[in-house]
């Protein structure tokens, strides 16, 4: 699955602010894909 995280690992070392920002919004945004993932497959699942 192509998340956030590949764009993370590509980034160099975050020494400014903002880079620190965009990296914490990049991961944020990875956990918020991940959660989607898991409610769309326990909508997927019968009960």
């Amino acid at each position: 699955m192509n998340t956030a995280s590949n764009v993370v690992r590509t980034t160099p070392a975050a020494n400014t602010f903002f880079g620190k920002l965009r990296a914490l919004a990049l991961h944020a945004l990875e956990l918020h894909l991940q959660n989607c993932a898991v409610i769309a497959e326990a909508h997927r699942r019968p009960n």
